[in-house]
């Protein structure tokens, strides 16, 4: 895939545009500035989702510019903040971060409970979805199958 093709994809105006292409080929590259572009005209936040720390790093340099509307978060940091918010009906301690850390394979179950709290409460993920109506996944082929529930319940959602 060329990066012009990347760029057309990502400027479509379909609901979702998924780009799978070998790495290196640019799609972080153009994801961010495609999120830097989309803040520049957008009257909501946007928000990038990641895997790893050192993305988040990435976007966070090439979408500078635009800070005040761009939040860019690892997957497991969204996860988290939804679990939180929700922890008594998840059946999870208040410090859920703690929680994922301390228990064997915490983080995927942890997401395992909210991709199904967003299955019967879908009004969560319309919440979501109204505050970021744009959101962007980098890497997403590295998203576990309750990750991957997750976002496809908030683009559901709207």
């Amino acid at each position: 895939m060329s990066d012009a093709s990347v760029a057309a994809a990502l400027r479509s105006t379909a609901s979702l545009v998924v780009i799978e292409a070998p790495g290196g080929c640019g799609k972080t590259y153009q994801g961010a500035q495609f999120a830097a572009d989309a803040a520049a005209d957008a009257e909501s936040r946007i928000l990038i989702l990641t895997h790893t720390h050192a993305a988040c790093d990435v976007f966070s340099e090439r979408t500078a510019v635009s800070q005040s509307k761009v939040e860019i978060r690892t997957l497991d940091s969204l996860i988290g903040l939804i679990a939180s918010a929700y922890h008594v009906p998840l059946d999870l301690p208040a410090d859920v971060g703690v929680w994922s850390r301390a228990n064997e394979d915490g983080y995927n179950r942890v997401a395992m409970k909210v991709a199904h709290l967003l299955e019967k409460k879908p009004m969560i993920a319309s919440a979501l979805a109204r505050r970021y109506p744009l959101i962007i996944c980098d890497e997403h082929q590295d998203a576990t199958a309750a990750q991957d529930q997750i976002i496809l319940a908030l683009h559901k959602a709207g």
